[in-house]
Parts: structure tokens; C-alpha cells; sequence
């Protein structure tokens, strides 16, 4: 697929979508039980300028290699609609970033933000190129979609924070993204196709966005998203922009 020509490079809106109130919750859903403890430290020390949130502190420092999956019907969902705050530099989040992965990937997930572990961390873990034979997964701390393309492509997605549905969105075919080094230097990605898509859906958690904010018609049960996923694959003669059969979500 070629890039497309028509794009538009935009400042981020500063405003928060919707409220956790208006989600309704019940329990969070664990990642993964039973598995050996990594070997953590007793806390990840903050530099002069930066404090941890109570709240994130004890999810930081806890003996686990993951994290639960916030959900929007757990007790914690509010941070799910919340504008995630910037990770200043110096501030080393590799441990997190781990334990993002470990979570990501017990869950099938192929992206997790920040805010879906609990913490309203500008950070993201994707596993891009996931439908290849060659997938990479990496961690990005404060990334922003700078530009993107005019053209768009609809889809079925899933998120791991809505479990048990899915729903068609509209998204963007080509994004332009930054992002940080540990140093604060900043560098750039560009993506198409289902590598766009997953960039936008995890950058959206970090607005405060769910997917379910964007549905083109109802939401409905996966077994009926696979079904139309299916029938859209065989009038477009193409896979490239639903999700694989072996329940990997969007995040």
C-alpha cells in the first residue's frame, strides 16, 4: 500500500473526552496468575523534579513481572479517561516498560497504554509489524502523532479494556509520530496500514480516548465482529486491516 498523499500536521488538543463516571465499573481483569516474581527494586527513585502518584508508587514497586489490565468496569477505570501526563527525562521506565510487554503478551494483546495498567503515564508498548512474520515489540515514552493523512481507512477493533465486543472505527492510513529517548532527544516513526491503526488506538488511551468513543454503528459481541471482519476481507480481497483470528486485540 502507498503512502498516502494528502496528510495534515496538527497540535494536540489539550482537553479530556468523557468522564470515568459515565463508564460504570465492576473488577479489573487480571493479565496472568502463577507466574516467578522478577526481581524488582524496592523503588524505581525519582529524579529532583518528579514524584510518583501514591497510587502508581504501589504499582510500581510491586513483586510481580506484569500488571493488571485496567478495564472500564473496574474500580480504578477513571484513569482510563484521563489525559496521561508527560515522563520527564532522566526518569528510567525500563522496568515498566517490561512488565507492559510481560502484560501485553498474556493478554494477546498487540498494544498497551499506560493508563491500562494504571498509571497516567505517557508511555505506550506496541507490537508493530504483528501480522508479520517479523514482529517487533518496543516501548515509547511520550509520543504524539504529529501528522497523518487525510485518507482513511474503517476497520473492526477490540480493546482489552472493553473485553467480549468490538466495533468498526474510521481511522487515519498514514500517521507521522514523535517520541522521546531517556535523554529527552526526540525521534520520529511513520506508519500505514495496521501499524497507523495501532499507533492511533493506543495513542488515543493516552488522551483519555477509548475506541468506543469513535464506532461507526453499534458495538457487538467478537464472535460478530469476526464474522463481518470476515465478510469485509472477502469483498476487499485483503487482510491488512482486521485484527487475526486467534483473538489478538488492539489494546
Amino acid at each position: 500500500m502507498s503512502v498516502a498523499l494528502s496528510r495534515r500536521s496538527f497540535l494536540l488538543a489539550s482537553s479530556v473526552v468523557g468522564a470515568g463516571a459515565a463508564l460504570g465499573c465492576i473488577q479489573s481483569a487480571t493479565a496472568t496468575q502463577g507466574r516467578a516474581a522478577l526481581s524488582l527494586p524496592a523503588a524505581i527513585p525519582p529524579t529532583r523534579s518528579w514524584q510518583w502518584k501514591d497510587q502508581e508508587e504501589e504499582l510500581v514497586v510491586a513483586q510481580r513481572p506484569d500488571f493488571d489490565i485496567v478495564t472500564r468496569q473496574s474500580p480504578t477505570c477513571r484513569v482510563l479517561r484521563q489525559r496521561t501526563r508527560r515522563v520527564q527525562p532522566l526518569v528510567d521506565l525500563s522496568i515498566i516498560a517490561s512488565r507492559m510487554e510481560a502484560t501485553m503478551l498474556a493478554a494477546k494483546g498487540v498494544g498497551v497504554a499506560g493508563p491500562q495498567v494504571g498509571l497516567n503515564l505517557r508511555i505506550a508498548t506496541l507490537m508493530l509489524d504483528y501480522k508479520s512474520d517479523k514482529p517487533r515489540i518496543q516501548s515509547f515514552r511520550n509520543p504524539f502523532i504529529i501528522e497523518r493523512s487525510d485518507d482513511s481507512v474503517e476497520g473492526y477493533e477490540g480493546c482489552l479494556s472493553i473485553p467480549g465486543v468490538g466495533g468498526m472505527v474510521r481511522r487515519s492510513s498514514w500517521v507521522r509520530v514523535s517520541h522521546e529517548t531517556l535523554k529527552g532527544e526526540t525521534l520520529f516513526e511513520e506508519a500505514q496500514g495496521y501499524n497507523a491503526v495501532l499507533w492511533q488506538h493506543e495513542l488515543d488511551h493516552l488522551e483519555g480516548i477509548l475506541y468506543v468513543d469513535k464506532l461507526l454503528g453499534d458495538l457487538l459481541p467478537m464472535d460478530e465482529v469476526r464474522r463481518r471482519r470476515e465478510e469485509m476481507d472477502k469483498a476487499k480481497g485483503s487482510a491488512l486491516f482486521h485484527l487475526p483470528d486467534n483473538d489478538i486485540m488492539i489494546a
